[in-house]
């Protein structure tokens, strides 16, 4: 089985904070009050985020970007106009901006998720490791603790340092052991190291969790594989295809 079957899974920073549903009346009612109110950074900071809600991304990078023109001391704008530049692609932006939001407000542990995400997609795995440890000393415990313990993995992954990897994705898991993308993440650092029985395990483990996830279905069965039992193997793997995973 090719080992690019394997995949690790890292957190964009959550759209936490816009959970409540957007309708096009709500822009409707944005754009007539920014009518009134041109220069209001924060309305045109709401526009964006509602935008962003509705993954209208280009909407919504340029209506963010005209936030922080108004309000460039505005960490939230900067921080979700990183999420912006990330969903887009342009990391490079992303981490411009990111660092814009952490000189304004540098204990939010989102943007320095953030900021690690567009690094580790921009192949800097060291600094998105940097990063992901800054964020953990800020929320050890919470749930942006727990992405970051998670991505960092991914980034150690990256740099081949599996077993700090691996303890990495352990924290995650204790922050909230129903974390499906720490356990695969888990396995596939285990895989790594060759330790496919554990690989089998966290595997497992994920899909008690979550038996539609896909991902988990390939890595399960390509640790089988390297176990040499090849029937279960075939049953993972035509599981990950009905699911849509090729």
């Amino acid at each position: 089985m090719p080992a690019d079957g394997k995949r690790k899974d890292e957190e964009l920073l959550a759209r936490s904070s816009f959970e409540e549903t957007v309708y096009e009346e709500d822009i409707e009612a944005l754009e007539k009050a920014i009518k009134a109110d041109p220069l209001s950074g924060a309305l045109w900071y709401q526009k964006g985020v509602a935008f962003r809600k509705l993954e209208r991304y280009d909407k919504a990078l340029a209506a963010l970007v005209k936030a922080t023109e108004l309000e460039p001391d505005n960490a939230s704008a900067w921080r979700t106009l990183g999420a912006v530049h990330c969903q887009l692609g342009a990391h490079e932006e992303a981490v411009r901006a990111c660092e814009k939001s952490i000189a304004l407000d540098p204990a939010n542990a989102r943007t320095w998720i953030l900021r690690g995400f567009a690094k580790h997609h921009l192949r800097d795995y060291e600094k998105s490791v940097e990063s992901y440890a800054r964020a953990i000393e800020l929320d050890p415990l919470g749930a942006e603790g727990r992405k970051a313990w998670n991505n960092r993995g991914a980034a150690l992954d990256n740099l081949r340092r599996h077993e700090e990897a691996i303890e990495a994705y352990e924290e995650a898991i204790l922050i909230d052991p129903f974390d499906i993308y720490a356990w695969n993440n888990e396995g596939v650092a285990m895989g790594a190291l060759s330790r496919h029985e554990e690989a089998v395990r966290c595997f497992r483990m994920a899909l008690e969790i979550e038996p539609s996830y896909a991902t988990a279905w390939k890595n399960l069965g390509i640790a089988l594989e390297s176990l040499g039992r090849l029937e279960e193997a075939d049953k993972a793997m035509s599981r990950a295809r009905e699911l849509g995973l090729n």
